[in-house]
């Protein structure tokens, strides 16, 4: 079991919303959890014109955890595929969205995935990269949404661009400047459609 897997069992298992979704400190409850993955859904996927376009077909969701977002989500695509790196997530997240038909839940080493090669139409990832420790396992996880996208399909990420302080600490995660991302995207076969930073410290 790798150290990240290793560290988001801990997490999940310590407070699984509060680590999934700080932003209200660690006496999050589930209202505002809930809340939250709602207004991102809608925020990062509804209000996207590049998503909007593909609403209603296959979707995978990398980091899914307790299927904060993965409920509303579930709402406008066909199929999700919601995979995490963590069994204690995937099990709160069965728990969670019981009764929920068209999620497929599923637990992944963190770098690659148990899905066919050409099944999805878009692959979706959100506080997720900014937690990976390494530059192998990102580019893994663009390998990976690279196969299993079909030929028009859509990758929406965001990766980190500020300088990685305290390694150790379970928020930090490697970071890209301009030009490590321009060939990381080039080294997995995908095209930019569009750019979108986050204040100092993102990239959509």
């Amino acid at each position: 079991m790798n150290n990240q897997k290793l560290l988001w069992e801990k997490l999940a298992k310590e407070n699984s919303r509060y680590y999934i979704n700080s932003d209200k400190g660690r006496g999050i409850t589930e209202e505002q959890f809930r809340e939250s993955g709602e207004i991102d859904t809608k925020n990062l996927i509804l209000d996207d014109p590049l998503m909007k376009m593909k609403l209603n077909s296959v979707l995978v969701e990398i980091g899914c955890g307790t299927g904060r977002m993965t409920e509303f989500i579930a709402k406008h695509f066909e199929t999700i595929y919601a995979l995490d790196i963590s069994a204690e997530m995937i099990i709160q997240a069965y728990e969670r969205l019981k009764g929920i038909k068209n999620i497929e839940l599923m637990e992944t080493d963190g770098q690659s995935m148990p899905i066919e090669d050409n099944k999805a139409d878009v692959v979706f990832s959100y506080l997720v990269f900014q937690h990976i420790k390494t530059k192998e396992m990102v580019k893994k996880n663009f390998e990976e949404a690279y196969r299993v996208l079909r030929k028009d399909g859509l990758f929406k990420v965001r990766i980190r661009t500020d300088k990685l302080i305290g390694k150790d600490r379970w928020w930090a995660g490697v970071g890209y400047n301009n030009k490590e991302i321009k060939e990381l995207v080039k080294e997995t076969r995908f095209k930019f459609l569009n750019k979108e930073p986050v204040e100092n410290y993102g990239l959509w």
